[in-house]
């Protein structure tokens, strides 16, 4: 199979602190995009991992970023510069450990995630406390319990929700993880049918060598859990204080409803299994769905194949936006990058591009 590129058209600038622009509008709904740069200074901001390792905080000024080379980058979202870099350290009684991702709660406090540990910081990174994750330390765990690594904090800072898989890596529901009890409260449903026929497995000689699917999506929004996946327009609803699951299904004017269920997921060799999985990038994949506090609605962004340029493919990107029961306002195509990391802030919505190996922002503003 020829090697496949993908290309996005993303509004672009070359200087620090400057802005491009450009506008979409449909019917009376008008999406318009200022794409900004950060200022560095004389340092280097970490976005390789595109912005994977990031968390807002609590007054959306400040945007941290934790570096594998042992720091924090803080920026500045009002100035558009890097504000302060933290120096830390992975071991020690203070060390950051191995961890995936970030968190900052109510109170300032940054939380490190890693795969079978979390770790509480306080604000100035002076103390810290480690809480082990597996059926050793936490009752209501199985052995063979296995967490996804999305996770949402509650309101109160002291409880996560996660996804939870059995062995085979099939998602079996959500577990609510209080640390401060040691326990974990499991919320089985059914998601394992809706993910199991795009889990792609690695097979050579014979032996299982590995398996896996796309990541899900898990939102916390007021006081509902929102649990979606990449292959189906649709979001389940899991209420904290009903504890009830509602299904929403949406339908698409612009793309697939459902990502077509591919005839082979198992590849005899790791060159084999990428080519199935590059074929399986032609057809649609919805992303995370985005709320937003301020107008009180729901954002998601989809992406779809537009056109195949020789060895490349050209996407699409589709914006839905729906309000706070889930009905379903706007669709429409724009030139952002889908499947980037984006936030809410003042009612803006901001994604993140790579500029020329400098970090930028595409900052889109909706009016209705």
């Amino acid at each position: 199979m020829k090697k496949l590129a993908v290309l996005f058209l993303l509004p672009l600038i070359f200087s620090c602190g400057g802005t491009s622009s450009e506008n979409a509008e449909s019917g009376n709904f008008k999406v318009s995009i200022d794409t900004v740069l950060i200022d560095a200074g004389d340092q280097l901001i970490f976005h390789q991992s595109g912005l994977s390792h990031t968390s807002l905080s609590k007054d959306q000024k400040k945007l941290y970023i934790f570096s594998p080379r042992d720091q924090i980058q803080i920026i500045d979202l009002d100035s558009l510069k890097l504000d302060q870099v933290i120096p830390t350290q992975k071991e020690g009684p203070l060390g950051t450990g191995m961890s995936y991702a970030i968190h900052l709660d109510q109170t300032g406090r940054l939380i490190f995630l890693g795969f079978s540990e979390v770790r509480f910081f306080s604000s100035d990174l002076s103390s810290m406390d480690l809480y082990r994750i597996g059926s050793e330390s936490l009752t209501g765990l199985d052995p063979s319990d296995v967490f996804g690594v999305n996770t949402k904090m509650a309101a109160d800072g002291k409880d996560f929700y996660i996804i939870y898989e059995n062995s085979e890596r099939l998602p079996q529901g959500l577990a609510r993880i209080s640390f401060e009890n040691k326990q974990v409260k499991k919320i089985p449903f059914d998601i394992a049918s809706k993910v199991q026929p795009y889990i792609y497995s690695l097979v050579m000689d014979g032996r299982l060598m590995s398996r896996g699917h796309d990541g899900l999506f898990l939102e916390l929004i007021e006081n509902q859990l929102l649990l979606s996946t990449p292959y189906s327009n649709e979001a389940i609803l899991f209420d904290l204080e009903k504890s009830t699951v509602t299904i929403k299904k949406f339908n698409s004017e612009l793309t697939q409803d459902s990502k077509p269920i591919p005839v082979k997921t198992e590849g005899g060799s790791f060159s084999e299994l990428q080519n199935l999985r590059q074929e399986a990038k032609k057809s649609v994949t919805f992303g995370p769905f985005i709320f937003d506090k301020k107008s009180q609605r729901v954002y998601r962004f989809s992406q779809d194949l537009d056109r195949e340029i020789g060895d490349s493919l050209v996407f699409k990107s589709i914006l839905t936006v729906f309000d706070q029961d889930f009905n379903q306002l706007v669709e429409q195509e724009v030139s952002v990058d889908p499947l980037s990391k984006k936030f809410f802030k003042d009612g803006k919505l901001w994604s993140y591009v790579n500029v020329a190996d400098e970090l930028g922002f595409a900052v889109m503003e909706f009016k209705f």
